[in-house]
């Protein structure tokens, strides 16, 4: 199986017991295709939390390559 960075775009609806309306948050990250750990590490600590529910959420991927701008994105390179 191939393992690949992409870049998730992620936007999750939630709402909470102490609003009357939902709040929208927005994510941009690097993670690994096909699994993606990061995006449901994300979905994880979101849902862990008792005040919070997540109501849906949508996101994209975008293969890295070597054309890929990465400068929005702050990387730690070993």
């Amino acid at each position: 199986m191939d393992i690949d960075a992409i870049i998730v775009d992620v936007e999750f609806e939630i709402s909470s017991r102490w609003k009357d309306y939902n709040h929208f948050v927005c994510f941009r990250f690097v993670d690994t295709a096909p699994d993606k750990p990061r995006l449901l590490n994300a979905l994880y600590e979101l849902e862990r939390h008792e005040d919070v529910e997540i109501i849906d959420y949508q996101y994209t991927e975008t293969p890295i390559t070597e054309k890929t701008n990465l400068k929005d994105l702050d990387i730690t390179r070993n």
